[in-house]
């Protein structure tokens, strides 16, 4: 047993008789001069690359080309009473459509509305019956929106319509 305890105290006075090593000096030196540099080059690279170009007021236009200015039209879709019974109860929607097109697709657009009146107005009557009363009551009306220009450009065709309006949507109970 005398042999086992003078073993533990070996080791200790060993590490007492070590002795203690000292900060690395150069090499915290060495790597604040990295630092430094790195920092000298980025600060010297900014400096000579001058930063963005400054823009002239005479380089750009006061106004556009009018040839460049594109108008655009509103054309009436539909302003009338439909009716929806999807709830179980009566609603009349006083439904006013108005589509936002090109001043240069005017005329095609007039006719083709005229000559597809019927037709037209009967898809959105369909499209107000038969929705329910969650997207008839949306603040910005998408359902609705994406639905009726659907239609519209499968029977006026595509790109004719820059924007569909509905300025007008509005629930009235139609019994009590």
């Amino acid at each position: 047993m005398a042999k086992e305890e003078k073993k533990p105290a070996e080791p200790a006075a060993e590490a007492a008789a070590a002795p203690k090593k000292k900060f690395p000096m150069k090499l915290l030196m060495a790597g604040m001069a990295v630092v430094v540099l790195e920092v000298a080059t980025v600060g010297v690279t900014a400096m000579m690359t001058g930063g963005p170009k400054r823009a002239q007021a005479a380089d750009v236009p006061a106004t556009a080309p009018a040839a460049a200015v594109e108008k655009d039209v509103e054309l009436a879709i539909i302003d009338a009473k439909l009716p929806n019974n999807m709830d179980g109860k009566l609603y009349l929607f006083d439904l006013q459509v108005v589509a936002k097109v090109d001043e240069k697709q005017q005329k095609k657009v007039e006719d083709l509305l005229k000559e597809r009146a019927a037709a037209i107005k009967d898809r959105i009557r369909t499209i107000i019956a038969s929705s329910d009363r969650k997207s008839l009551s949306e603040p910005g009306l998408e359902t609705l929106r994406r639905q009726v220009l659907y239609q519209l450009e499968q029977d006026l065709g595509k790109d004719l319509i820059k924007e569909l309006l509905i300025p007008k949507c509005t629930p009235y109970r139609a019994e009590f």
